[in-house]
């Protein structure tokens, strides 16, 4: 008997995308929402907590909700005692937060317990494929189930918690271990469903692996449904929500947001909590979460988690600039930001001021507003679930998990190549989501569905432009195909890979030379054209070099669209060396498709990014400023001056600068030019249409 998952990007999740709506009411302007749970913490230990002396503090930061807790930790006894203590603070707590018109939600840690529960609760906890107790979730400790016991008792607690009447609960967790679970409970049920065998974990070139991860994903989804109604049991008014996924391969945590917004009155992830070596991770992490939040649930307000630390230490506070940038990635991309203060700093606390002053002076520009570009970048989690990709570190995860095969990689550098260039655009993970486009790019999409593929001819026979590369549309569950899947749309054929490596080896455009791809595919041209040719193999340096037959770039008219596609990884590879060339070729072939931009800036270098939003009849630009000290974590932002911004197709009837009100002058013909003086780290221009 054969299984197989019917994992269809749109018809799946079409319900889900567009009908979602907004269940809470008080939820009209935009959240502030800080996190000083171990800061609360530290003073109830020493004696010194007052209800009212905390909540004037982080008012006075600017924020207007919070998620409150005191950590409840330790062995089992001390975990209950110290749960009792808290419980019993609540009802003051939450009657001083509503004098103070300040919003809670009540923080239910529902991931970790200490090792010693082990030995009162020995079925709650994830398993390891060899029967063994995961013990070592943050150096040591356990990670509950979902599909034990210990569910309904969690349930319990929540439901608990909700008749205190805070104005929302929020679940850090439950999560699936990326080794786990392989508990009695888990095997059961998944043998009951799927027949065994149970696959092992992370094996991704096992064909049963998606039905694993499908089988964790409706284990979340179950889970969260009964805490979502067990709420709404005490009260309706209540938010809910937990912990959702960032953009990654979700295959090791079983938490699919799009599975998961139908019981949750928000939706939030972890984009801005950055690890270890900053360099690493891209500056524009939060606000990529945030795109990614916005495509997978549109209707639900969106929160960004961005830590106000160099994690994981949490008494090393990062620096203002970093903190500033995460929450303006954050509320550029149409999200609400939490911060999360672990350890008091007076330098970022006045930052955190200051960003908190331009939201609520401004509550119009970010609240209920809408991605107003035409570019999608196209997610796939079904290929980052297939494929292979690196999953980043997290608290969840605890180390970052590597793969031979790297779509991640290809999507990042995508998102940056379109960032630097100054081309606002949306991420998009539903075929249903190509209708208000004009262009979309596909960095090395493996595994497309047969409605995806079919949406995506259509788009382009429309008029629609796509721009593919490296192995786009070759693969199928478990296995590489014999050709592109969209092969007619891209008018070339398979022939092979090749792995050309770190070598000195290049490819050509217009009889430019540029470093080539790390991968490249060799095709056979049937209707598209060859823009350029591979040079071969060298296998060196210094080595003498010969152009060959197979195309670098191609180019295909399909009805009324084109499509573009890059013979090889070249959004993976400008990932691993920003060859800045990368970035020129990129905008050449961009107007060879006559691509029409929405925005144009000069005097701008390409660490200025902008962001378009709209709500009625006014547009919003985003200018976020990452022109720093060429560091990580940054301690300085180097303001801009003279740019010029051009809307090629927009008449506008007046323009303001929303966050400094001076230096702003506007000429309006066929089209409008606005012209600022300087930028600091922000800049939101409202243009009246």
């Amino acid at each position: 008997r054969e299984w197989r998952v019917k994992y269809s990007s749109g018809h799946a999740y079409s319900y889900i995308l567009y009908f979602c709506f907004i269940s809470v009411s008080w939820i009209k302007y935009p959240l502030r929402i800080i996190d000083s749970i171990l800061v609360d913490r530290r003073e109830y230990e020493h004696g010194t907590f007052d209800p009212r002396k905390s909540i004037e503090w982080k008012k006075s930061l600017g924020f207007n909700a919070e998620h409150f807790s005191l950590p409840v930790k330790g062995p089992v006894d001390e975990a209950e005692k110290q749960l009792k203590e808290f419980l019993k603070l609540l009802p003051e707590y939450l009657a001083v937060a509503r004098e103070e018109n300040f919003r809670v939600f009540i923080y239910i840690n529902v991931h970790w317990h200490d090792v010693s529960a082990l030995n009162k609760h020995p079925d709650w906890y994830q398993v390891d494929y060899e029967g063994k107790v995961i013990d070592n979730v943050y150096g040591r400790g356990l990670m509950p189930c979902v599909n034990t016991p210990w569910r309904q008792e969690s349930i319990k607690l929540i439901k608990k918690i909700a008749e205190y009447k805070p104005d929302g609960i929020f679940l850090d967790g439950p999560v699936f271990h990326r080794k786990g679970c392989y508990c009695k409970y888990c095997r059961r049920l998944f043998e009951e469903k799927y027949e065994p065998p149970m696959p092992r974990k992370g094996d991704l070139d096992n064909p049963r692996h998606l039905l694993l991860v499908e089988f964790q994903q409706d284990s979340m989804a179950s889970y969260m449904r009964d805490a979502y109604n067990a709420v709404k049991e005490v009260d309706e008014s209540i938010a809910i929500y937990l912990n959702g996924e960032t953009l990654r391969p979700n295959w090791a945590t079983g938490r699919e947001n799009r599975k998961l917004v139908k019981y949750q009155d928000l939706v939030g992830a972890e984009g801005g909590f950055e690890y270890f070596e900053l360099i690493q991770t891209p500056i524009f992490k939060p606000g990529m979460t945030a795109k990614l939040l916005e495509a997978q649930a549109p209707e639900k307000p969106r929160v960004i988690f961005n830590a106000a630390k160099h994690s994981p230490w949490n008494k090393e506070p990062t620096t203002p600039e970093e903190i500033l940038l995460r929450c303006l990635e954050t509320i550029a991309n149409g999200a609400f930001y939490w911060v999360g203060v672990t350890y008091r700093d007076l330098e970022m606390e006045e930052t955190l001021k200051e960003v908190n002053k331009w939201v609520k002076e401004n509550e119009d520009a970010f609240f209920g507003t809408r991605d107003a570009s035409r570019v999608g970048l196209y997610w796939s989690q079904l290929t980052a679930n297939l494929y292979g990709g690196e999953v980043p570190v997290s608290d969840f995860t605890g180390q970052t998990i590597r793969f031979v095969r790297d779509y991640m990689k290809s999507f990042v550098g995508a998102y940056e190549v379109l960032m630097r260039s100054h081309i606002p655009f949306k991420v998009v993970c539903d075929y249903n989501q190509l209708r208000d486009l004009d262009l979309v790019v596909l960095p090395n999409v493996a595994h497309l569905t047969d409605e995806e593929s079919e949406a995506l001819r259509r788009f382009v026979e429309k008029g629609g432009l796509l721009i593919a590369s490296f192995e786009t549309s070759l693969y199928d569950i478990g296995k590489r195909l014999k050709d592109f899947k969209i092969a007619d749309l891209l008018g070339i054929k398979y022939l092979g890979i090749e792995d050309y490596g770190y070598y000195e080896n290049y490819f050509t455009y217009r009889a430019e030379w540029y470093p080539c791809y790390t991968y490249v595919i060799k095709t056979e041209l049937t209707t598209a054209e060859a823009l350029g040719v591979l040079s071969e193999n060298t296998r060196g340096y210094y080595q003498p070099l010969k152009l060959i037959e197979y195309p670098s770039i191609t180019i295909n008219k399909y009805r009324r669209g084109q499509a573009l596609y890059f013979c090889g990884n070249f959004f993976q590879t400008y990932t691993t060396f920003k060859f800045a060339k990368y970035l020129k070729v990129f905008n050449t072939l961009l107007d060879k498709l006559e691509f029409k931009k929405q925005i144009l800036l000069e005097n701008a270098p390409s660490s200025l990014e902008v962001t378009l939003r709209k709500k009625n009849n006014k547009l919003y630009i985003h200018l976020i400023n990452f022109t720093s000290d060429l560091k990580r974590p940054i301690e300085y932002i180097a303001p801009l001056r003279n740019i010029e911004i051009t809307l090629p197709h927009v008449r506008a009837r007046n323009a303001r600068r929303l966050i400094d009100s001076s230096g702003i002058k506007i000429d309006v013909d066929d089209y409008t030019i606005i012209r600022l003086e300087e930028i600091r780290a922000y800049e939101v221009i409202e243009v009246e249409l």
